[in-house]
């Protein structure tokens, strides 16, 4: 066993993520980090495209893939939760879209081990767009910095392993599900923010809805009152 190391578990919610998930997967399996120290549970739930065979195809045996059979962000979060090793220190969940650099979790364990005083709970890092362009880069530059003041996060939430002892992702909501646990954790920790260069996630989402739209369609969804976000449905960009 590699000693002074924290242990991560990586889980990747996947629903008709065909065309993101195998880079998803490829990207951590080349990650340079001690191989005892970290796992990857990818959990698909009810897709109807190929997603499950590009999992199959890129996900070394290492790495634990399961199925469930209904769809569902949060389902998908609690289904990987529920089989996290009992080494684990801190649970990272990432989109099927976003992909870490093979230094990424080097820093992580870093920032983490130089901060161990301070109760840090939660956490989210800065990102990079993928595919790059002068636009991206500033819109991803304005939206790293809206994260980092209200203490929000995208694409990769950071969470300490044992507050997730007694939590679990609210299952009536298909969006905003990570913010509610970030609001029930920040009751006994500290949020965290990391500056990193090795952390990229796709541009599909403006891509589609434009940059200013995407913007807009994210502050009126944060604006509703939670019965209302339990009513409404989220529809994911694929």
């Amino acid at each position: 066993m590699d000693e002074g190391f924290l242990f991560f578990s990586v889980i990747i919610p996947a629903h008709n993520e065909k065309a993101y998930v195998g880079k998803a997967l490829v990207s951590l399996k080349n990650i340079d980090y001690p191989p005892d120290k970290f796992e990857v549970i990818v959990v698909e739930n009810g897709s109807t495209d190929r997603t499950n065979d590009i999992i199959r195809e890129c996900a070394p045996a290492s790495f634990k893939a399961v199925r469930i059979a209904e769809p569902g962000v949060s389902r998908a979060k609690n289904k990987g939760i529920d089989l996290i090793s009992q080494l684990s220190d801190w649970v990272i969940m990432l989109d099927a879209d976003t992909y870490p650099g093979t230094t990424f979790f080097q820093e992580l364990d870093r920032f983490l081990e130089a901060n161990a005083g301070k109760n840090l709970g939660t956490g989210m890092v800065s990102l990079l767009p993928t595919p790059d362009s002068r636009l991206a880069r500033g819109w991803y530059r304005f939206f790293n910095l809206a994260n980092y003041l209200t203490h929000t996060t995208r694409s990769i939430q950071c969470i300490r392993r044992d507050l997730l002892k007694d939590r679990r992702y609210d299952e009536t909501l298909t969006f905003g599900e990570d913010t509610k646990m970030l609001q029930a954790c920040s009751h006994t920790s500290r949020h965290f923010y990391l500056r990193t260069r090795s952390v990229f996630s796709s541009t599909r989402r403006f891509q589609k809805n434009g940059w200013i739209g995407q913007l807009f369609n994210w502050i009126y969804l944060a604006s509703l009152p939670y019965s209302k976000k339990q009513s409404a449905r989220y529809t994911a960009i694929r």
